[in-house]
């Protein structure tokens, strides 16, 4: 079904809802809305249902108007699930997504209200995931940077990574990066160029002092696997 190529109604004139159907295409599964002399609209079932329409019912102008607007924030709450269906996001990083897409700002804001009060949208539930995720494997600071690069609050960014990224987690993480960057540098504990390994764990956030630490312990585990007699 497309939208009709009849005007908008002007003040004063009614419109008559003709037909409900069910959209197909880029629009399913969003309700279409025929109308005699106005364009078709498309709609959630709940703006169906919470608007009282069925066929045969005469709306005003104004009340057209406020549907019409009610399909451009179904629409927009369209594409924000199928954006949500590829990864969490958090609500900047969603708006700015929709942005793009050439939606308005008004239009975006209201779609965004409605994904928080069905629960679809929780900064604060995102970042405290995805801190605990990258806890003991990533440093604080790349965390953040990860993370507000993303779009997440900077407060709750803050408040997560200080409650859930302790000194531990940080040596554990710094020394995992560097194990890492040793197994793919060097064949011989010899051949590690430490300076260069700090280098990298200093470039990932981590502060000087854990660095150099983390570098000898993964030198010293590289070392002491090479020792091991074969099985």
């Amino acid at each position: 079904m497309t939208h009709s190529t009849n005007s908008t109604p002007s003040d004063g004139e009614a419109v008559v809802l003709v037909g409900r159907t069910e959209a197909t295409g880029r629009w399913r599964p969003l309700i279409c809305a025929d109308f005699e002399d106005a364009p078709s609209l498309y709609l959630t079932a709940e703006d169906w249902v919470d608007c009282g329409l069925k066929v045969g019912v005469r709306l005003s102008a104004e009340q057209y108007e406020a549907l019409a607007r009610r399909a451009k924030v179904a629409q927009a709450w369209h594409q924000a699930l199928k954006l949500l269906e590829v990864r969490p996001r958090f609500e900047a990083e969603l708006s700015r997504a929709l942005l793009r897409k050439g939606l308005p700002r008004d239009v975006i804001d209201a779609a965004l209200a409605r994904l928080r009060e069905k629960g679809l949208l929780n900064d604060e539930e995102l970042v405290r995931d995805r801190v605990e995720a990258w806890a003991g494997t990533r440093s604080r600071r790349e965390i953040r940077a990860k993370l507000r690069s993303r779009g997440a609050p900077a407060a709750l960014v803050t408040e997560s990574v200080q409650a859930r990224v302790d000194d531990k987690a940080e040596r554990e993480a710094a020394v995992r990066q560097a194990e890492k960057y040793v197994r793919r540098a060097a064949g011989r504990p010899a051949d590690v160029d430490e300076r260069r390994a700090l280098m990298h764990l200093v470039r990932k956030g981590f502060s000087p002092s854990i660095a150099r630490q983390a570098v000898r312990e993964a030198v010293k585990r590289l070392a002491a696997q090479d020792d091991d007699p074969p099985v």
